[in-house]
């Protein structure tokens, strides 16, 4: 077979694909991949490479130098785009004091004031600062807006985005109820069900709602994914991360691709979820202080968990996603190879892309992170450090500090 990107090298290659290789993360020691036109054509053992691949004469080497080499990483919840500033917010909070900003509502101001190329422009800043971690995919949301107009212009300038970092769009347009509805919020939920809903078209390709105290009830909720769910839109849900409200069962009855957060879910949610092969996506960083998603409840019941930096201005602001796998072990504690899975292939079926990225096998997309680092448990191990030596994306480097 033909190849125009190889790698070479690999201490250990983290395939995420258990049939190829050792452990749940399918490790293959001194391995090697070779791609064509973007596409991961050949996966094994670095001694066998010759004898089955035809190097094109121009093709991309890359060569690990005994490092550990990993799936691109994935960002499955991510709040990209958006403008302004809450900091005194977060300051406060840390001091025990009452929100005295607005919240989500202080940012929806700010981001209706901002014109679209400033938009853009810190939405690349932030795509920058992905990359330059190892994250090649991430996932984001508008619910910054709250108008149809404002909304299907998040999405848009989403969409517009020319980054190497694939965007898949979300909309979030039950984000909050916005002022304009204080005093009729279940107006606001007909205008997102049957005004802002069917005139996304191709903008968005999942639907997500805040299921919570302060946000949207059950009730509620149920109604917009209705609607979602009949214009052809994937199902996500923001679910029991104040209080339980029952939104993990309701996120499970739709079969949703992912329930995110889960702070205050229960033994009875994890075996729903279980069954309905939800993803859990968890946020860790989003709860500093607690209280923290039951992971390993999550996991006993089969629940697949994602790991995501949930970046946005009010809660994480933080584009560091290794640094969420090390809070995932630290304070919902997973496993080292649990919490590389949640920001690759788990991430990766968060956002209904997991035979594509997330993973390095024969059909996948040749998104990969070499680390510099002999070991993939240095992702989680060597803390705040940033390891991405070389970020390949599409069989082409785009990144990454250099061996």
């Amino acid at each position: 077979m033909k190849a125009d990107f190889v790698l070479t090298g690999a201490g250990r290659l983290v395939t995420c694909e258990p049939g190829l290789g050792e452990g749940p993360l399918g490790v293959i020691e001194r391995g090697a991949l070779a791609a064509w036109r973007g596409e991961v054509v050949w996966v094994g053992r670095e001694a066998d490479l010759a004898g089955e691949v035809e190097v094109a004469p121009d093709a991309v080497e890359v060569d690990a130098r005994g490092s550990a080499v990993l799936p691109g990483l994935v960002d499955c919840h991510t709040h990209l785009v958006f403008a302004g500033d809450r900091a005194p917010e977060f300051a406060a909070r840390l001091r025990g004091e009452p929100r005295a900003t607005g919240g989500v509502r202080e940012t929806v101001r700010a981001t209706r004031a901002t014109g679209d190329e400033d938009l853009a422009a810190l939405a690349l800043e932030r795509l920058d600062r992905f990359l330059s971690w190892g994250v090649t995919t991430v996932e984001a949301k508008s619910g910054y807006g709250l108008t149809l107009e404002q909304e299907r212009r998040l999405l848009s300038v989403a969409a517009g985005l020319r980054h190497p970092v694939d965007v898949v769009r979300t909309f979030l347009g039950a984000h909050v109820v916005p002022p304009e509805y204080d005093d009729d919020p279940e107006g606001y939920v007909t205008l997102v069900s049957e005004g802002m809903i069917p005139s996304i078209g191709q903008l968005a390709e999942f639907c997500d709602v805040w299921c919570d105290e302060g946000a949207f009830s059950v009730d509620q909720a149920r109604r917009i994914l209705r609607a979602a769910r009949a214009e052809g839109l994937g199902i996500k849900v923001h679910a029991e991360q104040t209080a339980r409200t029952g939104a993990a069962a309701l996120a499970a009855s739709f079969g949703a691709v992912s329930v995110d957060h889960l702070e205050h879910a229960t033994e009875e949610d994890a075996e729903a979820l279980g069954i309905s092969r939800t993803v859990a996506v968890l946020l860790p960083g989003a709860s500093l202080g607690g209280p923290y998603a039951p992971a390993r409840t999550l996991i006993g019941r089969g629940v697949r968990v994602a790991l995501s930096t949930d970046l946005n201005p009010g809660t994480s602001y933080s584009e560091n996603l290794p640094l969420s796998a090390a809070l995932g072990c630290a304070l919902l504690r997973l496993t080292a190879e649990e919490a590389i899975l949640g920001i690759t292939r788990h991430a990766a079926a968060a956002i209904a892309r997991e035979r594509a990225i997330g993973r390095l096998a024969r059909g996948a997309a040749c998104d990969l992170v070499v680390l510099g680092a002999a070991s993939e448990v240095d992702l989680v191990y060597h803390y705040g450090a940033n390891l991405a030596a070389i970020v390949v994306k599409g069989g082409r480097v785009v990144g990454g500090a250099g061996p």
